[in-house]
C-alpha cells in the first residue's frame, strides 16, 4: 500500500472483508484482490496498492507444495501456511520441523514453550 492512501485503503479492504463475511466468505485475500480489481478497472483512484511478484519473496504451501518447499535451498521472507485451508492436510510434526530448521532454533530453543509449536485447529466446514 503507498503510504499516502493507506487509510483509505485499509478502510476499503475493512469494509470489503465485512461485507463478504455477511455472504459466508470474508477471506482477506479475496477483499485484497477485489480492491486491486477496482483500481485497475478504474472505478478507484484514492487507493494505490502495489503487486510484487511472489516467488522469491512469499509462499504458501500446500499438502501438494510443501515437501518441495521444505527442500529448497533458500528461504522466502514470509512463509504462511493457512490454518483454515491448507495446514490441516500437511503433517502437523513436518511443518513444527521445518519451521524450527527455517528459524534455525537449538534443541533447547525447541522444548521451551518460547518459540511456539504448530498446531492445526480445523473447522469441521473444512473437513
Amino acid at each position: 500500500v503507498e503510504r499516502r492512501s493507506s487509510r483509505h485503503c485499509l478502510e476499503l479492504w475493512r469494509n470489503e472483508i465485512d461485507e463478504m463475511t455477511k455472504s459466508g466468505r470474508g477471506r482477506d485475500q479475496d477483499g485484497l484482490r477485489t480492491i486491486y480489481q477496482r483500481i485497475e478497472s478504474g472505478k478507484e483512484s484514492k487507493c494505490q496498492l502495489v503487486r510484487m511478484k511472489n516467488e522469491k519473496f512469499i509462499v504458501f504451501p500446500t499438502l501438494r507444495t510443501f515437501d518441495e518447499v521444505t527442500r529448497q535451498s533458500s528461504n522466502p521472507n514470509l512463509v504462511h501456511i493457512s490454518n483454515s485451508v491448507f495446514a490441516k492436510w500437511i503433517d502437523e510434526e513436518a511443518q513444527n520441523k521445518y519451521m524450527h530448521d527455517l528459524l534455525q532454533l537449538s534443541e533447547a530453543e525447541k522444548q521451551s514453550s518460547k518459540y511456539g509449536k504448530v498446531i492445526v485447529h480445523a473447522k469441521k466446514s473444512d473437513m
